[in-house]
């Protein structure tokens, strides 16, 4: 294994509130901690938090919830595949992986609450739904959200 100091990151993430990330560290296999442990040490958890409570402030500022500000989509802001034609088409796929390989395209995966019902404690994402690869529906869905960063880093030439 790499020379991970996870007792270190843990007491880093700790000052932060936000040891629970480790939470299932020792039920991880190598591969999947060195990953972890890389994606968790490039973070800037300072900046993090300072963005965290920014927006925190300019919401409790507002006096307004975010679903109050948000309009309907004008019908020059929506497409249609039916509507489009190829040469329209292969321009959006174009410019979306040119936006994405430049990593400026978030993700929000909602997690679709807890999993009571189906008698766990954690995410409804994680539950195992008998595939024959064992996989739940978050690990599928970020696969698929790895597999088009790839695709989007090869289609460009950037990584």
């Amino acid at each position: 294994m790499a020379n991970l100091d996870v007792v270190k990151l843990r007491k880093e993430l700790q000052r932060f509130g936000q040891e629970h990330l480790l939470q299932f560290w020792d039920e991880l296999s190598e591969d999947h901690q060195n990953e972890l442990y890389n994606e968790l040490s490039a973070l800037d958890m300072e900046e993090v938090q300072e963005y965290f409570k920014k927006t925190v402030v300019e919401m409790s500022h507002a006096g307004e919830k975010l679903d109050d500000r948000m309009q309907p989509l004008t019908e020059s802001q929506c497409g249609s595949i039916a509507k489009s034609t190829d040469q329209d088409l292969a321009h959006y796929e174009n410019l979306s992986l040119e936006e994405i390989s430049k990593g400026k395209v978030g993700i929000l995966l909602l997690a679709g609450g807890q999993g009571t019902r189906l008698g766990t404690s954690y995410p409804k994402g994680m539950y195992n739904v008998g595939l024959p690869s064992q996989k739940t529906l978050f690990q599928l869905q970020s696969e698929r959200i790895l597999s088009l960063q790839n695709l989007a880093e090869k289609k460009t030439g950037r990584s």
